[in-house]
């Protein structure tokens, strides 16, 4: 059930995506002649044509598409969707069509390519506030023992499922329990400390040697918590701003990786709805964090400046900008077709190598 729910979430945020370009090419007076809500590939059902646009469901079941007339080089609507045509005819093309894709101002052709990513990061952001005026997020009250690494940690009778309540006489519980823990291990360095904790309901007595970093030596997770929802005015402002600071981290992220400086691993369509199934079976605030994140990477990673990607038509589109010249849509075509197997290509090598092959075989 969490895997069906992760693969619908997915599908959920490329339609959004999809669902931005239409809306910015219909609102600048383009040609769209078809929208896959549902799928890629051979068109399964039409479920009929508004405003000039045909809406069908695709044989292959993920994602979406927009087919705006123009984008091609000698691209011509496929589907007859003007009054009196019928879904499947072709209907006579003009190529000074004012509605066509290459034909619309520069503007308008931005604003068109743009709209996928947009809608995402509004979608994040609208999730966003949704998460913190109405789910909340919880807030530890206490930090729980997850593991004992340090041996002089586990000499003093530490055990995974103890709850820290007091370090040093200083009661390290309540909001702020994970910086009150490190400010006061940090105060005692290397020194030896009482701490109490809590096991099975009683209160448990402990003499702990830190280390020289004033570390306790143990992994911890959030023992009691809270949940609490955010003020309007806050949870707008934060809703806001963390697609763009998150896509920050991101960037600096890919860069450090990039040159060899931390080490990562990809993931592929199978991994990303493996990790969104986790978040489901762990609750809603955990789905809507992931769902909020995949949204931005969405948009983000759409902008990226290669070709085939929304960031890679929309370098065309700044160099006709600059030198007031447009480059030949045969070269442009042929860049995009060969970023677009490439990508493919990587894709695939990614699911089976990463998601699929190290699943399997660790």
């Amino acid at each position: 059930m969490a895997t069906l729910l992760a693969i619908v979430a997915l599908s959920l945020l490329i339609i959004v995506h999809e669902f931005g370009h239409y809306i910015c090419a219909v609102a600048t007076g383009m040609k769209v002649d078809r929208f896959s809500v549902f799928g890629i590939g051979p068109v399964v059902a039409r479920l009929g044509v508004w405003r000039g646009t045909e809406f069908v469901i695709s044989a292959i079941p993920f994602g979406a598409y927009v087919h705006i007339v123009g984008m091609e080089a000698d691209d011509a609507p496929s589907l007859a969707v003007a009054e009196g045509g019928r879904p499947g005819e072709v209907p006579e093309h003009d190529p000074n069509d004012p509605t066509l894709y290459r034909n619309r101002p520069i503007w308008a052709r931005m604003l068109a390519i743009l709209g996928g990513p947009l809608a995402n990061y509004l979608t994040a952001m609208v999730l966003g506030f949704v998460a913190l005026t109405m789910v909340g997020n919880e807030v530890p009250l206490s930090m729980r023992v997850d593991n004992v690494v340090e041996p002089a940690a586990q000499t003093a009778g530490l055990l995974p499922g103890d709850e820290l309540v007091k370090i040093a006489g200083e009661d390290v519980t309540g909001r702020g329990t994970q910086d009150k823990i490190l400010a006061t291990t940090a105060a005692h360095k290397g020194e030896t400390v009482a701490m109490v904790v809590r096991r099975e309901g009683q209160e448990v007595a402990l003499d702990l040697p830190l280390t020289a970093e004033g570390k306790i030596g143990i992994q911890m997770s959030p023992g009691e918590v809270t949940r609490e929802t955010h003020p309007v005015g806050v949870a707008a402002k934060t809703a806001v701003l963390f697609p763009i600071k998150f896509s920050a981290f991101q960037l600096d992220a890919l860069g450090k990786w990039v040159t060899g400086r931390i080490e990562g691993k990809m993931s592929g369509p199978v991994g990303i709805v493996r990790e969104i199934a986790k978040s489901a079976e762990r609750g809603v605030e955990a789905f809507l964090e992931i769902a909020i994140k995949m949204s931005t990477l969405l948009g983000l990673f759409n902008l990226l400046p290669l070709p085939a990607l929304d960031g890679g038509r929309f370098v065309f589109l700044l160099w006709e900008a600059v030198t007031r010249r447009r480059v030949t849509p045969r070269i442009e075509e042929t860049v995009h077709g060969i970023g677009m197997l490439a990508l493919l290509g990587l894709i695939l090598w990614v699911t089976i190598r990463n998601d699929l092959f190290s699943h399997l075989f660790g």
